[in-house]
């Protein structure tokens, strides 16, 4: 009788909303990394990235209300919509693996720009650790997981008009320009550049990197390979 109580008691414990809720919570490591959901504390800390010179994110004006609706937002997208039981936001604090502070931000949200592209990834760095690839890396990592978990076949993602060095970068990781559109922001609508990419653009890409990316790409990178790359300007949302 014990067995069966605690094979029961186990069951039901899985079955309780809250413990469902947590069975869709994201963490992911990378090289340097951890991604992980956002939390209530994060608030601070998103707060005063938001206020950095040079400082540029959709739904961010560098006030704390907004750095609270942005949290709020975070928390409440992390329970899967019961219609299609999928998330509609994934949106993660990009954290540092060996102190875990807290340098930015990426998420993968549900879109309706084109058909047959249900999800874009974007994220923002502290300007004070750009030009080190943790953007990047986060970004790779996320778009690598969304492939994996919905077996999507191609996946966006938007910049700006006049933003050169991300366009550059968009392009080297293999995405193609496919529209121009109108984006929602904290300042009204602004324009902004659509563009495109393949799962299989991407892989071809991971197989290609100079250092580990995913995480399962570290200890089958030569040494002589192993230095850093992508040092321009982080690309912006």
């Amino acid at each position: 009788m014990g067995l069966i109580k605690d094979l029961y008691n186990k069951f039901f414990k899985s079955a309780d909303p809250k413990e469902a809720l947590n069975a869709h919570l994201i963490t992911m490591e990378t090289p340097r990394l951890i991604l992980r959901e956002h939390k209530p504390e994060d608030i601070t800390r998103i707060h005063e990235i938001s206020q950095c010179e040079g400082f540029d994110y959709y739904c961010l004006d560098g006030t704390r209300e907004k750095a609270e609706e942005f949290i709020k937002e975070a928390k409440r997208t992390q329970k899967p919509d019961p219609k299609e039981g999928r998330r509609q936001n994934h949106m993660l604090a990009i954290t540092m693996k060996d102190t875990g502070e807290v340098i930015g931000h990426t998420c993968l949200e549900r879109v309706h720009y084109v058909d047959g592209a249900d999800y874009e990834v974007n994220f923002f760095v502290d300007p004070a650790c750009q030009n080190k690839g943790y953007g990047l890396e986060a970004i790779l990592n996320l778009t690598h997981y969304a492939f994996e978990t919905y077996d999507l076949k191609t996946i966006t993602v938007t910049t700006r008009p006049d933003n050169k060095p991300s366009q550059h970068l968009i392009e080297k990781e293999g995405y193609t320009k496919i529209a121009s559109i109108t984006m929602d922001t904290v300042n009204g609508p602004e324009p902004r550049e659509l563009f495109i990419l393949q799962k299989a653009t991407f892989y071809e890409k991971r197989a290609q990197d100079k250092r580990p990316i995913l995480l399962s790409q570290v200890g089958n990178i030569p040494e002589d390979n192993k230095g850093p790359d992508n040092k321009g300007q982080e690309p912006k949302p």
